[in-house]
């Protein structure tokens, strides 16, 4: 387990993350929790799920854990009621499930351009709308943090389907927060850079390129970690006056 230090004060506060058995999800749960939040590990796989509540209660985190497929309206309505009934209510969703492809344009399969949206775009969708929609119907504040890409501002050779699903993100993050604004509720993105995890090796592999590369890119020369993420989160989450922005996390590799 990581230490992480007490940076935010989530004592009392609720987060859903998707996504979160492994890799960026779970870390950004891992740092959420250390600082206070109950936080709900929702993913596929029910086995993943229990083994990261188990590691995460026995580092002193309050987590409960949930089978959640982002792709399917009557799971994701089904996570929302469950979490909300469980916690009596959700002060954050963090939408971070995702996936990667990678191949240029005119070689990408229909199939593996549909997943890509499906999971990244409409997956985001589905869990803002249920969220807003339970947040609305209680008549209570709350706080949507998607996790998009700095592949969702600059679109890159073999990124076409990636780019294009993060980019919808944005967009649809900046529309949201229009429309539910004056319910209190805020809606934001982080834009994360390189962070090593199982869908950046994913990208080494099938780009040929190195991560290091991209890191040399950066003002500041090192990976981001799942608590830089996780502290732009919370800081999104705690402002109360930032809404609709797309922070970039990312070294310093995109200037706005």
């Amino acid at each position: 387990m990581t230490e992480f230090k007490r940076v935010h004060d989530l004592k009392d506060h609720r987060v859903l993350i998707t996504g979160s058995a492994r890799g960026l999800g779970r870390g950004i749960a891992e740092a959420l929790g250390h600082w206070g939040a109950t936080v709900v590990i929702a993913d596929l796989a029910d086995d993943a799920v229990s083994a990261a509540v188990d590691e995460l209660r026995s580092a002193g985190v309050d987590a409960t854990g949930m089978a959640l497929d982002v792709t399917d309206e009557g799971s994701v309505a089904e996570a929302i009621n469950r979490a909300w009934t469980k916690l009596g209510g959700l002060d954050l969703l963090v939408n971070n499930a995702g996936v990667l492809s990678v191949g240029d344009l005119a070689s990408t399969d229909k199939g593996d351009w549909d997943r890509t949206l499906c999971v990244n775009a409409t997956g985001s969708f589905l869990m803002c709308r249920a969220m807003v929609r339970r947040l609305q119907q209680e008549r209570r504040p709350g706080s949507i943090v998607s996790l998009a890409s700095i592949a969702g501002k600059r679109g890159d050779p073999g990124m076409s389907s990636y780019s294009a699903s993060k980019f919808a993100v944005v967009g649809m993050t900046q529309a949201l927060a229009r429309e539910v604004g004056t319910d209190d509720i805020l809606v934001n993105a982080v834009c994360p850079g390189v962070v090593r995890t199982d869908m950046i090796d994913k990208l080494v592999r099938e780009s040929g390129e190195a991560a290091d590369d991209w890191i040399a890119q950066q003002a500041i020369k090192r990976a981001q970690t799942p608590g830089d993420i996780a502290y732009a989160i919370g800081f999104l989450h705690l402002s109360r006056a930032m809404t609709g922005q797309a922070l970039n996390v990312d070294g310093g590799t995109l200037f706005h």
